[in-house]
């Protein structure tokens, strides 16, 4: 068997779209990028969308824009990536761990609810694999002056207690990486509604100037600039853009697919009694982004190994972050449900140029591993 890659983006042919902006004065933040950042807002219901040269470098100028101080508290989930953790150490506040819920692998509301203090200033839950958190929940049992930042780097589509991904949060912020099912190499989005958290985002994305190069030509005149915020570069480029408009005109029809392939390979890998699986959480409409089983701790990094000899490329996604040198030197939580499931997990290829028969192959393979 052919090797079988963990993902395969779905880029496709849009070489007309790279040339026109290659072609064009601005290869930064220009015509397009403002095209796409428009689409982006009308297609989520939200004011105002600005796109960024990454989700860490996005989420970084989002809270420079808060003026979060040293004690200002931000909880996240033990099983994330961890430019969650990154980006709360990189403005300088402090990380508060969260544990997951057990069925579903996503932020644990009662575990949340125990860690809020006075100094609780921002929380963030994850979309984790494209199953979609409540939001709505969390917010009814918070004080109303935290503020909630969706991470949807693994989803673009969902909705909770039938409510579109991002309608009940102050802010939410997508992934255009690599491996993502939208993806420009490169890139993330935020969306909001709160026109001075925007500007000061631009401003601080854009080295903390007033107007970006095209504000600054317009009309075949030159206008000066000022700089009100310190900042970095944080903009998304227009060659990265042009590679977006055309995934996000057809993700729900390619959403449709990946549901077909998901529960496919679902019932597929039911039938294994040695693997377990996340659960869909309660009363929301998923996305799918990556396919994640559970296994015994004690054989999770030899099945990794032998479906590596069989040409079946896997991850992990996630560690627990409290198990991360860095964070468990500096922070003492303990996460046992984020702890265990971050030794047991890993991710299958999954992706919509996987074949029915690569998943009969992997499955094949899965059941002669647990018989022996």
């Amino acid at each position: 068997m052919k090797k079988i890659n963990f993902y395969e983006h779905e880029i496709g042919k849009n070489f007309r779209d790279v040339n026109k902006s290659i072609s064009s004065l601005f290869l930064t933040s220009g015509p397009i990028t403002r095209k796409v950042e428009k689409l982006v807002s009308k297609r989520f219901n939200k004011k105002y969308c600005y796109l960024t040269n990454s989700w860490t470098n996005g989420v970084i100028s989002l809270f420079l824009s808060l003026n979060l101080k040293k004690e200002d508290e931000v909880i996240i989930p033990a099983n994330t990536f961890v430019a969650c953790a990154n980006v709360v150490e990189m403005v300088g506040c402090k990380l508060v761990i969260a544990d997951i819920d057990k069925d579903t692998k996503l932020l644990s509301i009662p575990d949340t609810l125990k860690k809020i203090t006075k100094k609780t200033k921002l929380i963030m839950p994850v979309h984790i694999y494209g199953n979609i958190f409540n939001v709505s929940e969390l917010k009814r049992k918070i004080r109303k002056n935290i503020m909630i930042l969706e991470d949807c780097a693994h989803c673009f589509s969902g909705k909770y207690e039938n409510r579109i991904i991002g309608n009940n949060s102050d802010f939410s912020v997508f992934s255009f990486y690599a491996t993502k099912n939208i993806t420009c190499g490169e890139g993330g989005a935020i969306i909001l509604n709160d026109k001075n958290y925007y500007d000061k985002i631009k401003s601080i994305s854009n080295n903390g100037m007033t107007k970006p190069a095209m504000k600054r030509f317009e009309n075949n005149k030159y206008s000066h600039w000022d700089v009100t915020n310190k900042g970095f570069k944080a903009n998304m480029s227009d060659i990265n853009a042009s590679l977006l408009e055309k995934q996000i005109r057809i993700y729900n029809k390619q959403t449709q697919k990946r549901k077909k392939i998901y529960k496919y390979f679902y019932n597929k890998i039911s039938n294994i009694k040695s693997i377990s699986m996340p659960k869909t959480n309660f009363n929301v409409i998923r996305d799918y982004h990556l396919f994640p089983i559970g296994v015994n701790g004690k054989f999770r990094d030899k099945l990794i190994s032998y479906l590596n000899k069989n040409n079946i490329q896997v991850t992990v996604n996630y560690r627990s972050i409290t198990e991360l040198t860095y964070y468990k030197k500096k922070y003492k939580f303990k996460c046992n449900e984020g702890e265990k499931w971050g030794r047991q997990t890993l991710s299958l290829p999954f992706h919509l140029k996987i074949s029915k028969k690569n998943i009969d192959y992997i499955c094949s393979k899965l059941k002669i591993f647990f018989s022996n």
